[in-house]
Order: structure tokens, then sequence, then C-alpha cells
């Protein structure tokens, strides 16, 4: 009865596509330092105004926009080591290795105290990262913090390699969580469109539809997920053999799982973070080396909830003898050079027009 009405409901429904935004003439690109300080030099120089002082027909330049906007990304790089801001008070040490029989290797493993003004600054990046685009907007994520010397530990713990160490060093880690269970947020929602219409509550027939369709794309429905599974493959699968019997006459959408469509939702949030911190010249290291069930655990994570990237964020670790291009643990460099940015497959190979395969030439 479900699928049924979900499938009327879809169908009942013309859905379009437009984009949100104008795009304006193509600007050259922009040859700038990688260095996080030199993001803060450029805001300075551009002298952005703030959003009291602006009226409601101010605008920034376009210009100026595209000059920061291609600064911010050209600064943004993995930091593979980040400086410690302060020992902890109070040091542990446990067993990591074994010799012998009865000779134990003791190594402190506390992690470090992180940074209060860090802290803020990375608090203000996720709030205007909160802005970032979402299907419907949903907003199938949530948003965890991990900054104090006990969860750092407790969640280094769960992480691989150095990336442990990169959770312990910096001052904070954010972990992305992907919404597996939106339906369960269904009546949430509902209060969310009524308040969001102007104070008006929106037409009770126009938010059933909203509902529905988010509930249809997400496949997160509000069930245990031994139930959750097998309902969303069914439905995918109908959808699909609609799509087939009718030869495409009949345009469906392809849909996801739970999982998948969370995440794709919650990267567009990890995305804007981590060029809201380059801008405030901080560091960070985006990571999927960890142990989900662990961290869940740790942290008190509902198991509702998909773990597909966590963010170290502070101050990157330098010294006037280091190489700035310091590699990983697996040897990769992540391009924290003056003048250097890491290595992309060349446009011709990624970037396409109106056809896959056909390069796309800038317009002269």
């Amino acid at each position: 009865m479900m699928i049924f009405l979900l499938l009327v409901i879809f169908f009942s429904l013309r859905i379009s596509a437009s984009d949100a935004f104008s795009l304006g003439p193509l600007q050259p690109p922009v040859l700038v330092s990688r260095r996080p300080t030199e993001a803060l030099k450029l805001r300075r120089r551009i002298k952005f105004p703030s959003a009291a002082s602006m009226t409601d027909n101010e605008e920034i330049s376009p210009s100026s926009m595209a000059v920061a906007f291609d600064s911010i990304n050209r600064c943004r790089y993995a930091c593979t080591r980040f400086r410690r801001h302060a020992e902890p008070k109070e040091k542990t040490a446990q067993p990591v290795a074994k010799k012998g029989k009865n000779k134990v290797l003791l190594a402190e493993t506390t992690a470090s105290e992180s940074d209060k003004s860090v802290i803020r600054q990375a608090l203000h990046c996720l709030n205007i990262a909160r802005r970032a685009p979402s299907g419907f907007n949903s907003q199938p994520y949530r948003l965890l913090m991990v900054s104090s010397v006990q969860a750092k530990e407790a969640l280094a713990k769960c992480c691989h390699g150095r990336n442990a160490d990169r959770v312990r060093d910096s001052d904070c880690t954010v972990l992305f969580l992907a919404d597996r269970e939106w339906g369960r947020d269904l009546t949430r929602f509902g209060n969310f469109l009524d308040d969001g219409d102007k104070g008006k509550s929106m037409n009770k027939w126009v938010k059933r539809k909203i509902q529905m369709l988010v509930l249809l794309f997400s496949s997160g429905y509000p069930l245990p997920r031994f139930l959750s599974a097998p309902i969303s493959f069914l439905v995918r699968s109908i959808i699909g053999f609609i799509g087939t019997i009718t030869r495409r006459r009949l345009l469906v959408p392809t849909l996801s799982s739970a999982e998948t469509w969370s995440t794709k939702n919650a990267m567009l949030v990890a995305m804007s973070y981590m060029l809201a911190a380059t801008s405030r010249g901080l560091a960070t290291c985006p990571m999927e080396g960890v142990w989900a069930p662990g961290s869940r655990r740790a942290l008190g994570i509902p198991r509702r909830y998909a773990i597909p990237l966590i963010v170290s964020t502070g101050t990157p670790y330098h010294t006037p003898t280091a190489d700035l291009d310091e590699a990983d643990d697996i040897g990769m460099v992540h391009g924290a050079g003056s003048d250097k940015v890491t290595p992309r497959y060349p446009l011709r190979d990624v970037v396409f027009a109106d056809v896959f395969g056909s390069e796309a030439m800038l317009p002269s």
C-alpha cells in the first residue's frame, strides 16, 4: 500500500529542475600562494563589506567574488600534520605493543588541548556550511564536532594509521553523519516547512506530497533496517522495471539507497565547510579511514547514521627546516608548498561537452 501511494504521488507530479544560479563570464585562473595565510591576506586586500554595513541594494562585485573563490579553492589542501596547541595537564600511558612475555612498551597517547579560538572559527564555518544545498532542503545529515581531550582520544583509537595522530593533534575533528533513516523526521520536516513559509501553514496536501517525495528519493523509511533495506530495494526495482517496460516513454528517476542518498547531501556540506575553513586560514584534512562501529560506540552516535567522512581542522605544523611538501603515511604529497598544487587529470580527460568523450573547449 505504501509503495502504491508513493508511486501515485510521484507520477501525479511533474518535477522539473532549473539552475538556481546565473553564471557570469568566465574568469581567468588566479595564480596565488598555496599557504593558508595567503587567503587571510586576500580577504584583507579585497575588503569585503560586513553584513551589518551592507544595504539591500549593495552587492559584492562579481570579479572580487571570483578572485576570492579561486584563491580559496587553490589554497585548500589536505594537511598531513597539525600543530599541537598545548599539552594536556594530565597525560596517560597505555600499552601499545608487547615484547617477550612480560614486557610491555608504554606510549603516551593522550590528545592535545584545543585552541578555543580555532573552535570558534570552526563552529562559524559549520554554520556557514549549513547553507549548502540538499535534496528538497531535507538536510539529511548531522555534524558532530569533537574537540575535548577525552573525545579526541576516543575517536583517534578508531582511526587507521596516521589519521589517529591528526585527530589527536588537530584542534577539532568534524564527523559528517549521513542519515540513513530520514523518514523518522517526517513530522519534524513538516513543521520545518510550515515555519519556513513566512509563518503561514503550508497547504496540507502540498506538504504531504513533499514529504512523500523525499521519502521516495531518500529510501529512508522509518522502519528497522532489516525491513527498510528490502523495501527500499523493492521500490527501486519496481520503478526501474516501469521505466524498462515503457521503453523510457515514462521518465522515472534513478533512485539510490538510503546511505548513498544521504551521503551525497552530506558531502556538499563537507566541501562547503573545508572551503570556509580555508578562507579563515585554517588547515583541514578530510579522512575516511575510520572504524564506524567503534566511533558510534565511543561518541554515542545512533546506528541510523553512517560516517562517510571526518575532517580534522587546526593549524598546520611547520618548522623552519621542515619540507612543506611532507608526504603522508602512504607516501602521497598533498600540495602544501608555497606555489604548488597537487596534480589533477587534464581537463580534456575529465570535462566533456554535449556528448561523453567529446572534448570541452573554452569559448574564445
